[in-house]
């Protein structure tokens, strides 16, 4: 996993005015390293609902769909996996979920501390969180602000013992910020500045615009090649 990691926060589009399909389709086709649908405050059947719209979007597309917080919804819809917080369910709980119904999930997990880290690092898990990076309006009861030095001590804690577990950083990550947070760690889990600043039918068009760039930024694409031959 390297780069943008895009998040359909419900709540967010909600206050603009989006559908969250045609909101994860304008995201899908700028190929994000990933795409996760956050609908804290849908129910069950809503967010089931809305990860069995995006799934078939996300597969063509070749990008994987991870479900927040719920293992069970991301099993049934057939998602790629799941992200969990401190307080959901355990991971080698979601494993066995997964198991269970005869299903894979890749899970990530979100750490807000050396300590919580540490722990993560024992657990079987697909990739580790680690913010929020930067103070963020997401949340209503943010945890403290890590920063990029401590990304960067914590990314190297993640090499040092897990070699190749990406890091994903979370938390109040702009597109100026975005090439600093991406020289520090694997990917980057955006919200906020995928939104457009505006409604209209251009709405979309932006928010592919804004995938596009923020993908670049935090993963830059590799300097060509010099023509064969060399200069004279």
């Amino acid at each position: 996993m390297r780069g943008l990691y895009a998040i359909v926060d419900t709540d967010s589009l909600a206050r603009r005015g989006l559908d969250p399909t045609a909101f994860a389709e304008a995201i899908l086709d700028a190929r994000p390293a990933a795409i996760q649908l956050r609908d804290k405050r849908g129910g069950a059947a809503r967010t089931l609902s809305l990860l069995r719209a995006i799934q078939p979007l996300a597969a063509r597309a070749g990008v994987p769909l991870f479900a927040n917080d719920r293992a069970d919804l991301a099993v049934l819809a057939r998602c790629d996996g799941v992200h969990v917080g401190q307080d959901d369910l355990p991971v080698r709980a979601v494993r066995r979920l997964a198991e269970a119904a005869g299903a894979s999930l890749r899970v990530g997990l979100s750490t807000h501390t050396r300590a919580q880290l540490e722990a993560a690092l024992q657990e079987p898990l697909d990739y580790v969180a680690i913010g929020p990076i930067f103070a963020t309006s997401s949340k209503e009861r943010p945890d403290a602000v890590v920063g990029l030095d401590a990304l960067a001590s914590l990314s190297a804690l993640v090499e040092q013992t897990r070699p190749g577990l990406p890091v994903v950083a979370i938390g109040g990550i702009s597109l100026e910020r975005a090439r600093e947070v991406g020289a520090r760690c694997s990917a980057a889990a955006i919200i906020a500045a995928l939104l457009p600043e505006q409604g209209g039918p251009r709405a979309l068009d932006e928010v592919n615009a804004r995938a596009r760039a923020l993908k670049e930024a935090l993963a830059p694409a590799a300097a060509p090649a010099a023509p064969p031959g060399g200069g004279g």
